[in-house]
């Protein structure tokens, strides 16, 4: 059977999925070691950079002659991920990721009027599918919760940051994946070490010697496993398919979350969580079968 041409974008997404997924297990590692939450993360989004540096030779002049667009999708992509993992310290877990996830809303809207995307009967019938899916999950009963405190506005900023990253990195396909991807970690660092010093977080001492060599195999655990890795296959997949279908596949990291946290925690996965989990897997599932297009809002 032939596979559809846009399939090994899906499933780099979905693999990123997994990836978003399990991110807490080296980040709980690493604030187990006492290196603390801000200089392990802070640590782990500069460590790829100074990987990458080595290869970048080649890549200076190509970033300078493509200007703001490729410096635009790594900025937005960084603000995101930074604001996303502070949100979900300074706020409540769950109200945060439902804020953070209402980007396939962001991503469908954004699609549509800055790339010329259709908006489909069945689009808006899978962001609902996958919405209630995770309103199950967190046991929101009062529908969609509207940010209270700087950690629930962190989350909605970081949705739609999120969403404009995504349409400029399907815009800036044309570049090379190295260039994507050593762009957006120039930025991660600085930004989340900035993100993290907004008035009302927690404070974030030096780390000392001892800390950063006992947490040393962590952090490359989370750079090297984890974060070079999602980051790259996030960034080209989001070259490749449409924001919308990329925000709805990232889903898929909630019911890996679930799963992954039962499995190796005292997390609990009872009914409430096996059926939202599958609200979340039917809107992903949806997302990967072709079907006819029933365009709600027609292109001009």
């Amino acid at each position: 059977m032939q596979q559809r041409p846009a399939f090994r974008w899906e499933l780099a997404i979905l693999c990123s999925a997994v990836l978003w997924g399990t991110l807490w297990i080296p980040l709980r590692a690493l604030r187990a070691t006492g290196l603390g939450a801000v200089a392990a993360t802070t640590v782990g989004f500069l460590l790829p950079l100074v990987l990458l540096l080595p290869f970048a030779s080649t890549s200076w002049r190509r970033i300078r002659v493509a200007g703001g667009s490729l410096g635009l999708a790594g900025l937005c992509l960084a603000v995101a991920i930074a604001l996303y993992a502070e949100g979900v310290v300074r706020g409540q877990v769950a109200r945060v990721l439902l804020l953070f996830y209402l980007t396939p809303v962001w991503s469908t809207l954004l699609g549509r009027f800055l790339l010329g995307e259709p908006i489909t009967g069945r689009r808006i019938g899978t962001i609902l599918l996958g919405l209630a899916g995770l309103a199950v999950v967190f046991g929101v009963d009062a529908g969609v919760p509207t940010p209270r405190g700087v950690g629930d506005w962190m989350g909605l900023a970081a949705g739609i940051a999120w969403a404009v990253a995504m349409v400029q990195l399907h815009r800036s396909a044309k570049h090379p994946l190295f260039d994507r991807i050593f762009v957006q970690f120039l930025f991660l660092g600085p930004v989340f070490l900035l993100v993290a010093s907004l008035a009302g977080g927690a404070a974030h001492p030096h780390p000392g010697g001892g800390a950063l060599l006992a947490s040393a195999p962590w952090l490359l655990a989370f750079s090297l496993i984890w974060l070079l890795p999602v980051v790259g296959l996030t960034i080209a997949g989001a070259s490749r398919l449409d924001p919308g279908r990329v925000a709805l596949l990232l889903m898929f990291e909630i019911v890996v979350g679930l799963a992954t946290a039962a499995a190796l925690t005292d997390e609990p996965f009872g009914l409430r969580e096996a059926v939202g989990a599958g609200l979340i897997l039917a809107a992903s599932g949806t997302e990967l079968t072709p079907a006819r297009r029933s365009t709600l809002l027609p292109l001009p």
